[in-house]
């Protein structure tokens, strides 16, 4: 098959490709700091988010203050509402999870528009509890959806494009040399 055949082949499936992506399940970002280090009843907990438009996560780290340690039991809830008040609050549970040292929950959350919303961290346990407040911007998770793709896409076409012009290069060059006469 010539080249100039597998070109158009080459594209056709290219863009097949392109075209019938399936959707990867990709981290956008890590979650950042909204509370470090706060005294709250029996705790000193840490908020960490990555407040994306559609399903955002919260992280809540919980350690023990100097000398004492964590309760046996404990809670804990994520509430979210719009600053504008247009939505109730969603109150969230979250779950533990397995870490080494003190304690780590997780949850995710919706957030249907991008703006800014009221964060309440509820946390309750068998020695007491507390309740710590911040403001969080819902934001688009970065994902360029088949725009994106052609976008990447660019760097890899340049290159394909100069390697092609130089086979092309050395195939005629080549040709050249053999069609020329030889002297006696």
């Amino acid at each position: 098959m010539t080249m100039r055949r597998r070109l158009p082949l080459f594209l056709v499936l290219a863009l097949a490709l392109l075209l019938c992506r399936l959707p990867a399940a990709a981290h956008q970002g890590p979650p950042f700091p909204i509370l470090v280090d706060r005294p709250v009843g029996p705790y000193v907990a840490s908020v960490w988010t990555d407040p994306d438009i559609g399903t955002g996560t919260f992280f809540v780290i919980l350690d023990a203050p100097k000398g004492k340690r964590l309760p046996a039991q404990t809670r804990v809830r994520i509430g979210v509402r719009p600053v504008s008040g247009r939505l109730p609050e969603v109150l969230y549970d979250a779950e533990a999870q397995p870490v080494r040292h003190g304690a780590r929950y997780y949850t995710a959350v919706h957030f249907d528009r991008g703006e800014m919303w009221h964060v309440r961290c509820l946390l309750d346990g068998s020695a007491g509890g507390g309740e710590l407040r911040a403001d969080v911007e819902a934001t688009p998770d970065g994902t360029l959806g088949p725009l994106g793709s052609l976008i990447y896409l660019v760097p890899f076409l340049g290159v394909g494009g100069l390697w092609l012009k130089a086979v092309l290069y050395r195939r005629n060059a080549g040709k050249a040399v053999a069609q020329t006469p030889q002297r006696p």
